[in-house]
């Protein structure tokens, strides 16, 4: 069984222009493998998702899982019968538990009730996490939902499985244990894997790179990187200049922030407690994911951007205790003090770059060149989440509050980012960040560790 991907086109209209997402991608993979997907953003990797799900069709080209053509087969039996998914927010229904969302998932292949109940239990069972089966999904973490989300995907037995950036939110922990379970998967169904995560070579039997619509390179385990030419060529990215000097729109100098005894709780459970430190112009503070995925990281994040209140505890940031201001001032404060980038961040859709960005003067290199005039949702995801990173920084606010920014980002769009970020401390900005980046751990003034600090 293989699923081969024969000289795949996609062209679509961008504000009156052609573009061309796909370029005669050739790639095969067999029964057995899992085969890792990486690639720059708005390299084609979301499209080929797409493809592979039957969400759109090629322009030209085929798609051959075992021999049959995806554009002959209906779109809603190819995703019950042949290809399942799974992206970085799972499929699970949250108004199931988990045992009613494993129940439905192996209905689908035309089981009674009684026989997918038993089915499910008994996965839960073989996973040895029958404890989970009348939560909500809701109340699971990252790495659970995660797992049992590849459980039901696969509870049809499909084909072939694609799995879109399955451990964004994950911790090194969860994260393996995902990564775990899908190379498990391998030996009864083809598992293709689209992620920037570094982490995912471990678990890879191949590794191939797209760019500019094309596979460019491949390699396998322990193996240098090989560069597949085909008789086309491809046309290199051109790089993104240096980032401007940023100026900071308030003035800041000295102590900007103090974090007094903040404790988090929820009823009787205790999400984190004596949380105190200090910022400062220039400082880079690091919350570290050594806690985990549910360790109040981005709980802490909103509570010091005045969104969410702390159960105690004190934040002052430019000498105004926000917790004593009410929501009006709190959202002055962050309007002239403080710009946050949660992790779920999304721009509008329909508006174009340029629309966007105005009034403001955001160095995105090409991006600045050829598409302001493009709807943002025609960029990819990285895309998204680097436009709105660097339009955030060139708000220049003396606080940045940045929830795991790189983790939609490549390799090279991640050390643009963080060069960005390093022109923005220079100027004396103080950024706190949630992050598992090795480079920002390596650069942090300051690590916070939830229940100790550095």
């Amino acid at each position: 069984m293989k699923i081969l991907m024969k000289d795949l086109f996609y062209i679509y209209e961008n504000s009156g222009e052609r573009v061309v997402a796909l370029r005669g991608l050739d790639l095969s993979v067999e029964l057995g493998e899992c085969l890792v997907i990486r690639g720059p953003n708005g390299s084609g990797k979301s499209t080929l998702v797409k493809l592979l799900t039957g969400y759109q069709m090629p322009t030209a080209g085929e798609i051959f899982i075992d021999g049959f053509s995806i554009s002959e087969i209906d779109p809603i039996r190819l995703r019950r019968d042949f290809v399942a998914s799974i992206d970085q927010r799972g499929n699970l229904i949250k108004e199931l538990n988990v045992l009613e969302n494993l129940t439905l998932a192996y209905s689908l292949s035309g089981r009674s009730n009684a026989a997918s109940s038993e089915s499910a239990a008994r996965t839960l069972a073989d996973h040895q996490i029958s404890h989970l089966s009348t939560q909500s999904p809701e109340n699971l973490s990252a790495g659970e939902r995660q797992y049992l989300s590849l459980l039901a995907a696969v509870a049809t037995d499909p084909k072939v499985l694609v799995a879109d950036e399955p451990s964004e939110e994950l911790d090194d922990e969860a994260a393996a244990t995902v990564y775990g379970l899908l190379q498990s998967l391998c030996s009864k169904t083809v598992v293709i894997l689209v992620t920037h995560d570094v982490r995912a070579d471990a678990y890879a039997s191949r590794t191939v790179r797209i760019r500019e619509g094309r596979i460019s390179e491949q390699w396998s385990p322990g193996q240098p990187e090989e560069s597949v030419v085909d008789e086309f060529g491809w046309k290199r990215v051109h790089e993104i200049p240096p980032s401007a000097p940023v100026k900071l729109s308030a003035s800041a100098s000295g102590l900007i922030l103090e974090v007094e005894n903040l404790q988090l709780a929820y009823g009787a459970k205790e999400i984190f407690s004596n949380i105190s430190f200090t910022g400062s112009a220039g400082e880079l503070i690091v919350l570290d994911s050594t806690g985990g995925a549910n360790s109040g990281k981005s709980s802490l994040l909103r509570i010091l951007a005045g969104i969410q209140d702390a159960t105690s505890g004190e934040v002052t940031i430019q000498g105004e205790e926000v917790g004593k201001l009410d929501r009006a001032s709190r959202a002055q404060l962050r309007g002239r003090s403080i710009s946050y980038l949660p992790q779920r961040a999304s721009v509008l859709e329909r508006i174009t770059l340029g629309e966007y960005l105005s009034p403001l003067k955001v160095d995105l290199g090409r991006l600045t060149t050829v598409r302001m005039n493009s709807p943002l949702g025609n960029f990819s995801g990285g895309e998204r989440a680097r436009i709105e990173l660097l339009k955030m920084i060139a708000e220049a606010k003396p606080i940045l509050l940045l929830d795991e920014p790189t983790s939609q980002l490549d390799e090279k769009r991640t050390l643009e980012v963080i060069d960005t970020l390093y022109a923005f401390l220079a100027a004396g900005g103080l950024a706190i960040v949630s992050t598992r980046n090795e480079h920002l751990l390596g650069a942090a003034d300051q690590r916070v560790i939830f229940g100790k600090f550095e």
